[in-house]
């Protein structure tokens, strides 16, 4: 498969994951903004009643079953293209029952560590969405009661918080997916390389409108253990959470996994077969 082929696959993928994890996170926020009791917001409490009533568990819970989503059909995925490039002569060594056991050990270890500081900004993100609503109405001398009732009919609309659901879906299923990839490489009996391949549009960053270029990432090998160096910034992968804000949001681009061949063109195993 070219980078071409595998570009055009990858943002299939991506859009289908993109499509369906929008609606999980719309869902979420949704449900949340309909929880906050509003009959008894006042000038004084409204932060506090807000904060108090924006659940940190919640959005874990929802992290990890988007991750799960995503992680589990990509990690399926990945597998059959590594089974595929192997060919028919050798024996292919991707098994989906090794890569789900290590996913499901690594999963929710992955997300706490290092999606917590991503999960919690998106929080307080969305708390501070909310405050700033109430705040303008405040400054523009409405009452409480004028305030509160378009606030229900907000969070009752489909457009509340859609554009931020389709930022952070988009964020995330590029970073679980890319997180199972790897780690569908890593429970193949294969030595794995890894290819940055990028959506090489006008919508890619690169300077001089980005401090970051993932335009001219695009083909970049490097091994399976070893980071790409991305403007500066070493990431696992497309959308590592180690990476910045403005090197990781809203990031379409994946990784190619390609079994490594010795000088023989014969694949190298980790263990003898």
């Amino acid at each position: 498969m070219t980078q071409g082929d595998f570009r055009r696959q990858w943002m299939r993928w991506h859009f289908g994951y993109e499509k369906h994890t929008r609606i999980i996170f719309q869902r979420l926020f949704k449900e949340i903004a309909i929880s906050i009791p509003l009959d008894v917001l006042t000038e004084d409490n409204y932060k506090i009643i807000v904060n108090n009533s924006v659940n940190l568990d919640e959005f874990f819970k929802t992290y990890n079953n988007v991750y799960k989503y995503v992680g589990l059909i990509q990690g399926e995925r990945t597998g059959k293209q590594i089974n595929y490039q192997i060919n028919k002569i050798e024996n292919k060594d991707f098994s989906l029952d090794t890569f789900i056991a290590l996913f499901e050990r690594n999963i929710l270890r992955y997300i706490i560590d290092f999606g917590g500081v991503r999960i919690r900004s998106v929080r307080r993100e969305y708390v501070s969405f909310i405050n700033e609503i109430i705040a303008r109405g405040l400054n523009d001398n409405q009452t409480m009661s004028e305030i509160t009732t378009g606030l229900d009919r907000l969070f009752r609309s489909r457009k509340w918080y859609r554009w931020q659901s389709m930022r952070i879906s988009r964020t995330e299923t590029t970073t679980a997916a890319n997180y199972a990839a790897t780690l569908a490489s890593e429970s193949s009996n294969t030595v794995m390389e890894k290819v940055w391949i990028s959506s090489q549009d006008n919508r890619t960053r690169r300077p001089p409108n980005s401090p970051f270029d993932h335009y001219d990432m695009n083909g970049v090998k490097v091994e399976l253990k070893e980071t790409f160096n991305v403007s500066g910034e070493r990431l696992l992968y497309p959308g590592d959470p180690k990476g910045s804000a403005g090197n990781v949001i809203n990031c379409r681009c994946s990784v190619a996994q390609l079994p490594k061949r010795d000088n023989n063109g014969k694949v190298i195993r980790k263990r003898p077969l």
